[in-house]
């Protein structure tokens, strides 16, 4: 076999790799959406925000922070470099960027909201930053996805 030919082999593969990872995607985006906004209300109801948890704190901060990583880089980090850029395409980083415009603006409006109600129920910082970054992911993950499911519902 030829360099060439082992090549076209390796591109295809990459192809169908990029094309079955985005597919995946634009399925999950959404139900991590829901995660994300289920989590915040179970975190919310049941932990005890008087404590000062490491655990608690460092719990949600790395489930944030992986949530965050996932949708600012579209995810796939375990793919090889050629599928991640054929499945990050422009179509696809327009509709992160869509989601992640309204999760900038579902995470203010959330903390205009906590702001608003914060004299009549006071809340616990963790508690009112737990609110809003989760909004903000839930919201951003869920207007991501969508969108991702109807653009590839049109390809197909």
């Amino acid at each position: 076999m030829s360099y060439k030919r082992i090549e076209e082999f390796s591109m295809a593969d990459d192809y169908e790799t990029a094309e079955n990872f985005a597919q995946t995607r634009a399925i999950m985006a959404p139900f991590l959406g829901l995660l994300v906004l289920l989590m915040q209300q179970g975190i919310f109801f049941s932990w005890d925000w008087g404590s000062d948890s490491l655990v608690q704190i460092f719990v949600w901060l790395a489930f944030a922070l992986i949530m965050l990583g996932l949708l600012l880089t579209g995810g796939g980090w375990f793919l090889p470099k050629r599928a991640r850029t054929l499945a990050n395409d422009e179509v696809t980083k327009a509709n992160r960027q869509r989601g992640i415009t309204v999760g900038f603006v579902a995470a203010m409006i959330t903390g205009f909201l906590v702001w608003a109600v914060s004299p009549f129920e006071p809340l616990h910082a963790q508690r009112a930053a737990n609110i809003i970054v989760s909004m903000g992911l839930g919201c951003a993950f869920v207007s991501y996805g969508v969108a991702e499911m109807v653009t590839n519902a049109g390809d197909a």
